[in-house]
This record gives C-alpha cells, sequence and structure tokens, in this order.
C-alpha cells in the first residue's frame, strides 16, 4: 500500500498520503480506517503534507468513517500544507467539516488538548 501508518500513543492513527489520493488508492484508504475503527482506534490524521491532488473518491474516503468515530470519541483530522489542496476542502465546505493543521504534531497536540 503506497500510505505510511504511524500509530501514536493514546490510539492516535496518522496515516501519511502519498501524492495522489484518486480512484486508484482511495479503496486503499478506506480499507485503512474501516480496520482501524475495527481495532477501536477512532482519532486519525490524514497527512496531506505531501499531497499534490485530490479527486472526489479521495475527498469521500477521508470522511468515510468520521460519523462513526466522533460517536465513539474520536475525530479525523487532516495536515494541508497545499494550497491547491486548501482550495479544493474550501470548495467542497470539507474545512467546515474537518479540521485543518500545519503538521501531525499539531494535530496530535489537538486530540490530547481535547
Amino acid at each position: 500500500m503506497p500510505f505510511d501508518i504511524i500509530e501514536k500513543k493514546d490510539d492516535i492513527v496518522v496515516i501519511v498520503i502519498p501524492t495522489r489520493l484518486d480512484a486508484s488508492n482511495s479503496q486503499d484508504l478506506k480499507d485503512i480506517i474501516a480496520q482501524k475503527v475495527g481495532e477501536k482506534k477512532f482519532k486519525f490524521i490524514i497527512d496531506l503534507s505531501n499531497t499534490e491532488f485530490v479527486d472526489s473518491s479521495g475527498l469521500g474516503a477521508m470522511v468515510s468513517k468520521i460519523a462513526h468515530c466522533r460517536a465513539n470519541g474520536g475525530d479525523v483530522k487532516i495536515v494541508v500544507t497545499n494550497d491547491r489542496i486548501k482550495e479544493i476542502f474550501q470548495i467542497t465546505h470539507l474545512d467546515k467539516v474537518l479540521k485543518e493543521y500545519t503538521n501531525a504534531d499539531e494535530a496530535v497536540a489537538a486530540f490530547n488538548e481535547s
């Protein structure tokens, strides 16, 4: 799989996305999230800092289990540094649903504050 998965303390799962998140790999992301949710892990950080392109299937994969995570005391947070990716989140209004951070450490800290 093209994703790096980093497990942090407090059951926080960081998933580092490659340069593209699209129809060719979005199902892999959904499968990873579903597997971790099955392991009772509900805190996710989707790290898009290396990502240059996201399509609608990639966006769908990111939010596929968000309601389930939130219902179990978790959440999905994103790391976004690319302005084009930020614009996609603004256009789709996902910036209202997913909290954006500039790096994974900042997102981990936000989980620990809540």
